[in-house]
């Protein structure tokens, strides 16, 4: 049978102490990442290796010169670095692994993108369920209130921000403007977050000086959402000299704004969704019936905003933010009577926008495919209904790269393995060939979104 265990957070408990000194021939392992070159990711860091090894658990590393940190600090951790993880019953990993590398009877964890069905990965499945394969699916590891407990969310909004700051900096270039945005550099370029904080520093200190062209008016923007995804965005924006405002008062500050400073509003759902009928938002009502609600971001925010951060999980049944239609109507030139072939107005207001949520076709319906990280921008021509991959042309600029964290990989590494490490204890003792009702799983690892196991 396959078990597809729902997430969840709990503080460890007496009995979960109890079990670091009851599994000493338990063997754990930490597979190697190849769903792609740039997955440089590990599930745990050697400081959490560490604390296994010492309470006796053996710890396999399967070796990849790929990999973020470097082996040799997860040895020195007490790990063993070993190709063949045969000998372990708990098998860990960040993304998905190859069907023919799956071995039969074992408990996996990673998150396996199918809770949506996406149909890439349903064939990986299959295997599992053949290979009678235990999956812990990070993805749905949820505390009480539904939120997700073991998640990269945190980082994909770092990483997400500090790259549409720089695609900011092309973008005004391509349109005849030098800004400080153009010496923040992608993601990845940087050795740690520290050193991309420094140049989003010292972006923000020309900022400060009244140094930017003031033919492009005061630069917006608008986060949407207000979880991990988006506060990770805010906290990269928040080391240039921001103003924090009102949805309804960023009209007014992209107009007449200091520009020492960058302005931005983080919408909640009460700001831009009402009743269709009446226009009206009732937050209890829109749980249970979303598809009575539309959404007036179009006209109420977006038009006022630079630079869009959509960081909302997006359902078929709730309203959409953006569609072709707006994002025509955004596109359309204001006149300038200031304008100058040297200092040139812009085309609309609406530069860019970076979906961290990556649902292509979900609340930005345009953003049919994710950009990737060799690949990050690209201009959407509402007009023509496509994409090319320039910074330059007609068009809004868009990022949605879909494994933003993997930009950070020491960092979210650290980050992760600190949510992941309370639950390790209960796995290590999974056995994938008994029943999942005669494991001693929290409800937050055993529970099941669609029914126990699948036979």
């Amino acid at each position: 049978s396959l078990q597809i265990h729902k997430r969840g957070r709990r503080t460890p408990s007496c009995l979960s102490n109890q079990r670091r000194h009851e599994h000493h021939q338990a063997v754990m392992a930490i597979r190697r990442e190849d769903v792609n070159p740039w997955e440089r990711r590990a599930p745990l860091a050697p400081k959490h290796v560490k604390e296994l090894t010492t309470a006796g658990v053996k710890v396999l590393l399967q070796p990849s010169n790929r990999r973020a940190i470097h082996e040799k600090d997860y040895m020195r951790a007490g790990a063993v670095l070993q190709e063949d993880l045969s000998e372990a019953s708990l098998i860990l990993g960040v993304k998905r692994p190859p069907e023919e590398k799956v071995i039969p009877r074992k408990t996996y964890a990673f998150f396996s993108h199918t809770i949506k069905a996406q149909e890439p990965n349903m064939g990986l499945l299959d295997d599992l369920l053949k290979k009678e394969v235990r999956l812990i699916d990070y993805e749905k590891m949820v505390d009480a209130n539904g939120f997700r407990i073991v998640a990269f969310g945190h980082w994909a909004g770092i990483a997400g921000m500090i790259n549409i700051l720089h695609g900011l900096g092309l973008r005004f270039l391509a349109l005849g403007h030098h800004t400080p945005f153009m010496h923040i550099g992608m993601a990845h370029n940087y050795r740690n977050v520290s050193q991309a904080i420094q140049a989003v520093r010292d972006c923000g200190y020309v900022v400060s000086m009244g140094l930017m062209p003031k033919s492009i008016g005061p630069v917006t923007f608008c986060f949407t959402g207000t979880g991990n995804v988006s506060k990770g965005a805010q906290d990269i924006l928040n080391e240039l000299p921001v103003e924090y405002v009102e949805p309804h008062e960023l009209k007014d500050v992209s107009e007449t704004g200091d520009m020492t400073k960058v302005y931005a509003t983080v919408l909640s759902r009460h700001h831009h969704l009402m009743r269709k009928s009446d226009g009206i938002y009732d937050p209890m009502e829109y749980e249970d019936h979303p598809e009575l609600y539309t959404s007036h971001f179009r006209t109420s925010v977006a038009p006022y905003t630079t630079c869009l951060i959509n960081g909302i999980y997006w359902d078929p049944q709730t309203p959409r933010l953006l569609r072709r239609l707006d994002a025509q109507k955004l596109m359309r030139p204001k006149p300038s009577l200031t304008a100058t072939e040297g200092s040139p107005a812009l085309p609309h207001k609406l530069l860019a926008i970076c979906d961290i949520s990556a649902d292509t076709g979900g609340s930005i319906d345009f953003m049919n495919e994710c950009t990737t990280i060799d690949k990050p921008f690209c201009m959407y021509d509402a007009d023509q209904h496509i994409d090319h991959d320039s910074v330059e042309g007609n068009g809004i600029l868009m990022c949605s790269i879909d494994n933003l964290p993997a930009q950070l990989p020491i960092g979210a590494t650290e980050y992760f393995g600190d949510r992941l490490f309370p639950y390790l204890w209960e796995m290590l003792p999974s056995d994938g060939t008994r029943a999942l009702d005669e494991e001693d799983f929290s409800p937050q690892v055993r529970d099941v979104n669609f029914g126990c196991s699948v036979t």
